[in-house]
């Protein structure tokens, strides 16, 4: 598992919603098992995260228009709404030339390209890759991808991914009451030192759960790339 990630070109998924927008520092808080860790948040609302995403340039009016009516419902956007920028966002960068990336699905959470494979493309070939998978995350899934996470992982709007996990985590009681942050940074710390097929085992919670899944696709994804097919962009 880990020798792929050695070999393979790694392009960041979507969902890093620290580089996003800014995040401002919290207090710590006793609830959810995350005390002492960084609670900042990046948005005070679902009114205040859609309504900097719409007046940002770098995003396409289709993504607009989903987000000017998700305001109407709490910030609600219909799966066939997400599904269908995915579906843009793989088609744009069949328009530039490339092959359609895998539709990597786990759970109903689309991810963009995790693992890229750079055979066959020269150093300028792959830097106007990552240049256009850049271009077409943003133009057409990356707002709309940020808002459908965090209604369903991350309603409190935590800017630091772990924090998010723990807090889902809690929420939906897939772990015990006294699991904190720190025991998760440990798990987390052992699951990418472990080069075994059983790397998942690390994990005191039961990686396979559906509840958990969504936990982890919508605030922690970068966890779930072994799990992705690998996209060969020249074929």
């Amino acid at each position: 598992m880990k020798s792929i990630r050695r070999t393979l070109s790694l392009i960041t998924i979507i969902t890093c919603v620290i580089s996003m927008t800014a995040c401002s520092k919290g207090d710590a808080t006793s609830n959810n098992g995350i005390s002492g860790a960084d609670t900042g948040k990046f948005a005070s609302g679902m009114t205040d995260l859609i309504d900097s995403l719409v007046e940002n340039d770098q995003y396409d009016e289709s993504q607009k228009r989903v987000l000017r009516a998700a305001l109407q419902h709490d910030g609600e956007i219909p799966y066939a709404s997400y599904s269908a920028a995915w579906e843009s966002y793989r088609q744009c960068l069949v328009d530039k030339g490339y092959t359609k990336p895998p539709q990597n699905l786990i759970n109903g959470i689309y991810f963009a390209p995790a693992y890229v494979s750079s055979e066959g493309l020269t150093e300028e070939q792959n830097r106007k890759l990552n240049d256009d998978i850049n271009a077409c995350r943003d133009a057409r899934v990356a707002a709309i991808d940020l808002v459908y996470r965090t209604k369903l992982g991350n309603p409190e709007f935590y800017g630091d991914p772990e924090v998010a996990l723990v807090d889902c985590l809690h929420r939906k009681n897939l772990v015990p009451q006294n699991y904190t942050i720190d025991q998760y940074r440990k798990e987390s710390g052992l699951y990418m030192n472990d080069t075994s097929e059983h790397a998942f085992d690390r994990f005191s919670f039961d990686i396979n759960d559906s509840d958990t899944l969504t936990c982890m696709a919508t605030t922690a994804p970068t966890l779930l790339q072994p799990r992705l097919e690998i996209w060969k962009p020249l074929g």
